[in-house]
């Protein structure tokens, strides 16, 4: 057994990590694509993204169990990440631009990040991924 290898990919670590992450990435992409910074809006985005950054970074392993023997196939993939990636990238720069909803860009950017950081932690695990 790896060192350190039940610590790394537990539900804390994952969150905890995913949050990390994407806080401060959802948190630099808001200032610098937004002209003129508010700090309330910017609160309320990282609020919203941190909700969002949470269920992406526990989503895999709520779907697939870590005690399922089936546990890092399906939604353990990064085919389905891409999916998933791609899914919300047109939903937030097609289809909520047209609505003039821009607040909602930044949630699903936290999502992706979560799940993402999720995928990345669980790839430097023994078992890997699929």
């Amino acid at each position: 057994m790896i060192a350190g290898e039940n610590l790394l990919p537990g539900k804390i670590t994952h969150v905890v990590i995913g949050e990390i992450i994407g806080l401060s990435l959802v948190g630099l992409a808001y200032y610098f694509f937004t002209s003129e910074i508010n700090y309330f809006t910017l609160a309320l985005i990282l609020a919203s993204s941190l909700v969002c950054i949470f269920l992406g970074a526990i989503l895999p392993d709520l779907i697939e169990r870590p005690t399922n023997p089936d546990h890092r196939k399906f939604f353990h993939s990064w085919f389905i990440f891409a999916v998933t990636f791609i899914v919300s990238f047109v939903m937030a720069f097609v289809v909520i631009p047209l609505y003039d909803h821009l607040f909602y860009v930044y949630p699903i950017f936290g999502f992706c990040l979560g799940y993402f950081s999720h995928l990345l932690l669980d790839s430097t695990t023994k078992r890997s991924l699929t």
